[in-house]
């Protein structure tokens, strides 16, 4: 996990990491700070791992990352990584940012060096206050870990079957929207192009429909495929999951629903998955 940090008299966004460390703190990191940065501008930057335990990042993520967006681009930037692997995988990083865009972030191994590369006498570091869209965002992380941890492994070859019937419905509802939910992307669809290592189905799903409080499986809801997918409940015809594609809400600054893959999944109601609980959707 993570936390983000300002001080505004230094002008320096922090970012510390917790625990293990893990690809969706990537993700989700960078989210964050792109909002933060669209509402307080550019800042300089500190990313502190003094506190993480552990590292499941590979090698091949922090490459990817590297050539991602440049969230912070053009201001100082300093890493701290006191102790290896985490020590090798930022001066990757850094050596690929170089490489990439003629410009590195500072690698040092403790806060004071980061302190001292970047002028901070007394640093006043105030934690960021987490927005709507960043909790709902951690809520699904949450949510695909438990079911991971819950589901058990299953075999690779199960899982790219799953995403290639994603991308291949997909593909079909937006070029022709279905009549019938015979080529709907389902929600468990969805959770099973982000899960690695398990899968779910619509049975595994349960709603608690915000209409009628009837509790039952998704598989048991009627589903309707178009430019979006409900699911409606069998007893009152409320709508309880709403499934849209992301270019549909790019306009919206802050969907109330949940980013997954490339979709927004809205809930009226509670969903109860397999190690974990999908809250109802902010209003």
């Amino acid at each position: 996990m993570f936390q983000l940090l300002f001080d505004s008299h230094h002008d320096v966004l922090m970012t510390r990491v917790y625990g293990t460390y893990v690809e969706s703190d990537i993700t989700l990191r960078d989210k964050a700070v792109a909002r933060f940065v669209a509402r307080h501008g550019k800042t300089r930057g500190i990313m502190d791992f003094s506190d993480t335990e552990a590292v499941a990042v590979t090698v091949d993520m922090v490459v990817r990352r590297s050539a991602g967006v440049g969230l912070l681009e053009g201001c100082e930037r300093v890493i701290v990584a006191p102790r290896e692997p985490l020590w090798a995988l930022q001066r990757i990083f850094a050596a690929h940012q170089l490489y990439q865009r003629g410009t590195e972030p500072s690698v040092v191994r403790s806060l004071d060096e980061a302190y001292r590369a970047l002028a901070i006498t007394r640093p006043t570091f105030e934690p960021v206050e987490i927005d709507a869209a960043s909790r709902r965002e951690g809520i699904a992380a949450a949510v695909l870990a438990g079911i991971e941890h819950k589901r058990g492994a299953a075999m690779a070859e199960e899982r790219e079957r799953t995403r290639r019937k994603m991308l291949q419905l997909l593909d079909t509802v937006l070029a022709r929207p279905a009549p019938g939910g015979e080529n709907a992307i389902t929600l468990s669809d969805v959770l099973n192009a982000e899960l690695s290592g398990v899968t779910v189905s619509d049975a595994d799903l349960k709603a608690i429909c915000g209409g009628c409080k009837g509790r039952k499986p998704l598989s048991r809801y009627t589903l309707s495929a178009g430019r979006q997918t409900t699911y409606a409940c069998p007893a009152c015809g409320r709508v309880a999951v709403a499934l849209s594609p992301l270019e549909d809400n790019a306009a919206e600054a802050m969907p109330d629903g949940y980013e997954l893959g490339r979709f927004i999944v809205r809930t009226a109601g509670d969903i109860e998955c397999p190690g974990g609980l999908l809250p109802k959707s902010e209003p």
